[in-house]
């Protein structure tokens, strides 16, 4: 299947209309690269992303988590596999936008994870990550680094939300795009439990297509 490359700015990129990030974000915009800007500043049909998993660790407690998760569509990876990976980000309308991650695992397997990221929910910004579990979301710049957080998990009823008790979560997601050296930029998640502290991190370093 072939994929698209953006479409750079200023040669029939439309500019997303409100909501956006831009507009949740408000001054703190401005303070983010122009690479970043870029990339979530715009509204494009399809675009393709080729990288490499550096860094990937998991506690005893984040392994059980995420094989748990296997029931509601698998949003987490299912290993600590360091290897090529590749996110494909389509256009959904009014700024939201589908996400496939697909990591190459040994003996040529794959895992893709798909979620949606939408301009809905309590906090104006929401992940649809699968079988009705949406994660609410805030955003915020840090450092020149785009920041999404989780701000509480619920399950999502047409436009209700149906939230899950404190005890029954993983804890905080945190998800830190950070740019290097261009064309690059490095993508860092972690999930830090309440009680269990940091119980996965994996950091991937990819490039924007020329």
């Amino acid at each position: 299947m072939a994929y698209a490359d953006p479409v750079p700015l200023g040669a029939g990129a439309v500019p997303t209309t409100s909501p956006s990030y831009a507009s949740m974000l408000g001054r703190s915009w401005s303070e983010l690269p122009v690479r970043t800007r870029a990339r979530f500043g715009v509204e494009r049909e399809m675009v393709c992303y080729h990288g490499r998993v550096v860094a990937s660790d998991c506690t005893l407690f984040g392994r059980f988590f995420r094989q748990l998760a296997r029931l509601v569509g698998s949003p987490l990876p299912f290993d600590d596999t360091i290897g090529p990976a590749t996110v494909v980000v389509m256009a959904t309308g009014r700024g939201g936008s589908s996400w496939t991650r697909v990591y190459r695992r040994n003996a040529g397997r794959t895992q893709a994870i798909r979620s949606v990221k939408r301009f809905a929910g309590p906090t104006g910004l929401e992940e649809y990550l699968g079988a009705g579990l949406c994660m609410a979301l805030r955003v915020r710049v840090e450092n020149t680094s785009l920041l999404f957080e989780s701000a509480g998990y619920s399950w999502a009823v047409g436009n209700l939300r149906i939230p899950f008790p404190n005890w029954l979560t993983p804890g905080r997601l945190l998800v830190r795009s950070t740019e290097l050296a261009a064309p690059c930029f490095r993508f860092c998640l972690t999930l830090n439990h309440p009680r269990f502290g940091e119980v996965l991190r994996q950091e991937a370093v990819f490039e924007d297509p020329s």
